[in-house]
Protein backbone atom coordinates (compact mmCIF):
# COMPACT_ATOMS: atom_id res chain seq x y z
CA UNK A 1 0.00 0.00 0.00
CA UNK A 2 1.29 3.46 -0.96
CA UNK A 3 0.05 6.74 0.50
CA UNK A 4 0.03 9.65 -1.97
CA UNK A 5 -0.36 13.11 -0.47
CA UNK A 6 -2.77 15.11 -2.66
CA UNK A 7 -2.50 18.32 -0.61
CA UNK A 8 -0.92 21.64 -1.53
CA UNK A 9 1.19 22.95 1.37
CA UNK A 10 -0.26 25.99 3.13
CA UNK A 11 1.96 29.00 2.44
CA UNK A 12 1.80 32.77 2.76
CA UNK A 13 -0.38 34.44 0.12
CA UNK A 14 -1.65 31.34 -1.63
CA UNK A 15 -3.77 32.23 -4.67
CA UNK A 16 -7.50 32.66 -4.03
CA UNK A 17 -10.44 32.53 -6.40
CA UNK A 18 -12.02 35.88 -5.59
CA UNK A 19 -10.32 39.10 -4.47
CA UNK A 20 -12.57 39.34 -1.41
CA UNK A 21 -11.44 35.95 -0.14
CA UNK A 22 -9.01 36.42 2.77
CA UNK A 23 -5.32 35.99 2.10
CA UNK A 24 -3.33 33.33 3.92
CA UNK A 25 -0.85 34.63 6.48
CA UNK A 26 1.62 32.66 8.58
CA UNK A 27 3.31 34.75 11.27
CA UNK A 28 5.87 33.49 13.76
CA UNK A 29 4.92 34.54 17.30
CA UNK A 30 7.51 32.64 19.34
CA UNK A 31 11.11 31.65 18.65
CA UNK A 32 13.64 29.24 20.15
CA UNK A 33 15.97 32.13 20.98
CA UNK A 34 13.44 34.19 22.93
CA UNK A 35 10.73 31.75 24.01
CA UNK A 36 12.39 28.31 24.02
CA UNK A 37 9.82 27.13 21.47
CA UNK A 38 8.39 27.97 18.07
CA UNK A 39 4.76 29.05 17.53
CA UNK A 40 3.05 30.49 14.47
CA UNK A 41 -0.27 32.21 13.96
CA UNK A 42 -2.21 30.99 10.92
CA UNK A 43 -4.85 33.13 9.24
CA UNK A 44 -6.60 31.34 6.39
CA UNK A 45 -9.90 31.42 4.53
CA UNK A 46 -12.19 28.42 4.42
CA UNK A 47 -11.63 28.00 0.67
CA UNK A 48 -7.87 28.30 0.47
CA UNK A 49 -5.47 25.80 -1.06
CA UNK A 50 -6.65 22.19 -0.99
CA UNK A 51 -10.07 22.44 0.59
CA UNK A 52 -13.62 21.06 0.66
CA UNK A 53 -16.79 23.00 -0.19
CA UNK A 54 -20.03 22.38 1.71
CA UNK A 55 -23.53 23.16 0.37
CA UNK A 56 -23.75 26.11 2.79
CA UNK A 57 -20.95 27.75 0.80
CA UNK A 58 -23.49 28.87 -1.81
CA UNK A 59 -26.95 27.87 -0.58
CA UNK A 60 -28.45 29.41 2.54
CA UNK A 61 -29.98 26.94 4.97
CA UNK A 62 -28.14 23.90 3.60
CA UNK A 63 -25.72 21.64 5.54
CA UNK A 64 -22.40 22.95 6.77
CA UNK A 65 -19.30 20.78 6.49
CA UNK A 66 -19.33 19.69 10.13
CA UNK A 67 -22.76 18.06 9.64
CA UNK A 68 -21.44 15.35 7.32
CA UNK A 69 -20.96 11.76 8.48
CA UNK A 70 -17.17 11.31 8.90
CA UNK A 71 -17.45 8.05 6.94
CA UNK A 72 -17.80 10.16 3.80
CA UNK A 73 -14.22 11.33 4.17
CA UNK A 74 -12.84 7.83 3.58
CA UNK A 75 -14.21 6.16 0.47
CA UNK A 76 -13.43 4.28 -2.71
CA UNK A 77 -12.96 6.65 -5.63
CA UNK A 78 -12.20 6.26 -9.31
CA UNK A 79 -9.39 8.29 -10.86
CA UNK A 80 -10.42 9.72 -14.25
CA UNK A 81 -7.38 10.85 -16.23
CA UNK A 82 -8.02 13.68 -18.71
CA UNK A 83 -4.40 14.67 -19.29
CA UNK A 84 -2.96 16.35 -21.25
CA UNK A 85 -5.34 19.30 -21.08
CA UNK A 86 -5.26 22.72 -22.73
CA UNK A 87 -6.16 25.91 -20.83
CA UNK A 88 -9.94 26.28 -20.46
CA UNK A 89 -10.56 23.02 -22.33
CA UNK A 90 -13.78 21.70 -20.80
CA UNK A 91 -14.03 18.16 -19.51
CA UNK A 92 -17.08 16.96 -21.39
CA UNK A 93 -19.83 14.51 -20.43
CA UNK A 94 -18.88 12.15 -23.25
CA UNK A 95 -15.31 11.91 -21.94
CA UNK A 96 -16.55 11.13 -18.45
CA UNK A 97 -19.04 8.53 -19.70
CA UNK A 98 -16.25 6.63 -21.44
CA UNK A 99 -14.39 6.19 -18.16
CA UNK A 100 -16.89 6.12 -15.28
CA UNK A 101 -18.90 2.89 -15.27
CA UNK A 102 -19.36 2.16 -11.57
CA UNK A 103 -22.17 3.89 -9.72
CA UNK A 104 -22.05 5.21 -6.18
CA UNK A 105 -18.31 5.80 -5.73
CA UNK A 106 -16.28 8.99 -5.47
CA UNK A 107 -14.57 10.56 -8.46
CA UNK A 108 -11.11 12.12 -8.75
CA UNK A 109 -10.64 14.35 -11.79
CA UNK A 110 -7.03 14.40 -12.99
CA UNK A 111 -6.47 17.30 -15.38
CA UNK A 112 -2.81 17.88 -14.55
CA UNK A 113 -3.52 21.45 -13.49
CA UNK A 114 -1.99 21.14 -10.03
CA UNK A 115 1.41 22.02 -11.52
CA UNK A 116 0.04 25.52 -12.23
CA UNK A 117 -1.11 26.15 -8.66
CA UNK A 118 0.38 29.39 -7.36
CA UNK A 119 0.57 31.05 -10.77
CA UNK A 120 -1.32 34.31 -11.24
CA UNK A 121 -3.54 32.85 -13.96
CA UNK A 122 -4.32 29.54 -12.22
CA UNK A 123 -7.95 30.43 -11.61
CA UNK A 124 -8.40 31.86 -15.12
CA UNK A 125 -6.91 29.04 -17.18
CA UNK A 126 -7.97 25.81 -15.48
CA UNK A 127 -9.91 23.23 -17.58
CA UNK A 128 -13.39 23.16 -16.03
CA UNK A 129 -15.79 20.27 -15.63
CA UNK A 130 -18.74 20.94 -17.92
CA UNK A 131 -22.27 21.26 -16.56
CA UNK A 132 -23.31 18.14 -18.48
CA UNK A 133 -20.45 16.15 -16.93
CA UNK A 134 -21.57 17.29 -13.47
CA UNK A 135 -25.13 16.19 -14.26
CA UNK A 136 -23.76 12.79 -15.30
CA UNK A 137 -22.11 12.50 -11.87
CA UNK A 138 -25.54 13.06 -10.35
CA UNK A 139 -27.03 10.34 -12.53
CA UNK A 140 -24.27 7.97 -11.40
CA UNK A 141 -24.95 8.70 -7.70
CA UNK A 142 -21.41 9.98 -7.16
CA UNK A 143 -21.20 10.98 -3.45
CA UNK A 144 -18.10 13.21 -3.70
CA UNK A 145 -16.11 14.86 -6.50
CA UNK A 146 -12.44 15.79 -6.17
CA UNK A 147 -10.27 17.56 -8.75
CA UNK A 148 -6.84 19.11 -9.24
CA UNK A 149 -8.66 22.24 -10.43
CA UNK A 150 -11.25 24.65 -9.07
CA UNK A 151 -14.93 24.18 -9.99
CA UNK A 152 -17.12 26.64 -11.87
CA UNK A 153 -19.95 28.35 -10.02
CA UNK A 154 -22.48 26.43 -12.14
CA UNK A 155 -20.95 23.11 -11.07
CA UNK A 156 -20.97 24.31 -7.46
CA UNK A 157 -24.73 24.81 -7.70
CA UNK A 158 -25.40 21.57 -9.57
CA UNK A 159 -23.52 19.34 -7.14
CA UNK A 160 -23.70 21.16 -3.80
CA UNK A 161 -27.47 21.58 -3.94
CA UNK A 162 -27.58 17.77 -4.05
CA UNK A 163 -25.28 17.56 -1.04
CA UNK A 164 -22.19 16.41 -2.93
CA UNK A 165 -19.04 17.97 -1.42
CA UNK A 166 -16.34 19.30 -3.72
CA UNK A 167 -12.70 18.53 -2.89
CA UNK A 168 -10.84 21.32 -4.63
CA UNK A 169 -7.25 21.96 -5.76
CA UNK A 170 -5.67 18.54 -5.36
CA UNK A 171 -1.90 18.20 -5.70
CA UNK A 172 0.46 15.49 -6.99
CA UNK A 173 -2.10 13.92 -9.32
CA UNK A 174 0.67 12.90 -11.74
CA UNK A 175 1.27 10.04 -9.30
CA UNK A 176 -2.29 8.76 -9.75
CA UNK A 177 -3.11 6.16 -12.39
CA UNK A 178 -6.60 5.49 -13.67
CA UNK A 179 -8.45 3.04 -11.49
CA UNK A 180 -9.85 2.70 -7.99
CA UNK A 181 -8.12 4.16 -4.93
CA UNK A 182 -9.11 4.86 -1.35
CA UNK A 183 -9.58 8.62 -1.01
CA UNK A 184 -9.14 10.17 2.43
CA UNK A 185 -10.32 13.79 2.60
CA UNK A 186 -9.98 15.20 6.11
CA UNK A 187 -11.41 18.73 6.46
CA UNK A 188 -10.68 20.80 9.53
CA UNK A 189 -13.58 20.41 11.96
CA UNK A 190 -14.85 24.00 12.02
CA UNK A 191 -18.28 24.57 13.57
CA UNK A 192 -20.76 25.71 10.94
CA UNK A 193 -18.13 25.78 8.20
CA UNK A 194 -19.08 26.61 4.60
CA UNK A 195 -15.81 24.89 3.69
CA UNK A 196 -12.47 24.03 5.21
CA UNK A 197 -8.84 23.42 4.31
CA UNK A 198 -8.22 19.68 4.13
CA UNK A 199 -5.42 17.13 4.16
CA UNK A 200 -6.15 14.73 1.33
CA UNK A 201 -4.54 11.35 0.63
CA UNK A 202 -4.96 8.55 -1.88
CA UNK A 203 -4.18 4.99 -0.81
CA UNK A 204 -3.14 2.83 -3.74
CA UNK A 205 -2.30 -0.84 -3.78
CA UNK A 206 0.91 -0.39 -5.75
CA UNK A 207 2.39 2.73 -7.30
CA UNK A 208 3.97 2.68 -10.73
Amino acid sequence: MTVIDLTHPITDNMPVYFPWHPATEIVQTATYAHDRCEVRRLAIGTHSGTHIDAPSHILEGTPALDKYDPNLWCMKAQVLDFTPRQPRQEIMKEEVQEKLKQRGIGVIIKAGWDVHFGKNDYYKTYPPISNAAAEFFLAMNVPLVAADTPFTLDVHYLLLRRGIPLVTNLNNTARLKEGIVTLISAPLLIAGADGAPARVFALVEKEG
